[in-house]
């Protein structure tokens, strides 16, 4: 490929789908979708956000939806995992037949934890629920975070749908 090709490749790249990806700015709210899952991928894309948008209000939603993120191996790194957000939003995980019981994340004790650092954390396992309360309480300039290696019960094209009834402005993205 000649310089021009590959120049012009990079400038019409439009990013990788679920990797950062804008999925939408209703009322100046700034959705994201990124398919964070381990918490390793959760604190470095809170990072990268939070330091490409150092003026926004960060809320991180996540959903611990694989099989290793259902369990308490890193109970402690997620709890660490959210620093950069202001607020966090975490679906609890419904019981899965793979992890037992004395395996599973507690995510009670995640949002205690981000409480005490100071991140507004609340979680639920009714994603609608969920994304009645970011919506309700989201404001122009916020940018949601929202994390998921899956569809997350249809939360992003809910969040944005509610979003805009309440503020107008873009509809969702269809790209």
């Amino acid at each position: 490929m000649s310089h021009d090709q590959i120049a012009h490749g990079f400038e019409t790249f439009a990013g990788v789908k679920r990797r950062q990806e804008v999925r939408g700015e209703p009322g100046g709210v700034l959705v994201i979708d990124d398919f964070a899952h381990h918490p390793t991928a959760v604190r470095e894309t809170i990072e990268a956000i939070h330091e490409r948008y150092p003026d926004r209000r960060l809320w991180a939603v996540f959903e611990p939806r694989s099989n290793t993120s259902r369990r308490n191996i890193h109970q402690k790194e997620y709890a660490a995992s959210f620093v950069g957000a202001d607020l966090a939003t975490i679906r609890e995980p419904e019981p899965h037949d793979k992890v037992p019981a004395d395996q599973q994340l507690d995510v009670s004790r995640i949002v205690k934890e981000l409480n005490a650092q100071g991140i507004v954390a609340d979680s639920s396992e009714d994603v609608a629920e969920l994304m009645r309360r970011v919506s309700h309480n989201a404001q122009p300039g916020d940018l949601i975070l929202v994390m998921s290696n899956g569809a997350f019960g249809g939360f992003i094209p809910s969040l944005l749908d509610n979003l805009h009834k309440r503020f107008g402005g873009p509809g969702p993205r269809t790209t």
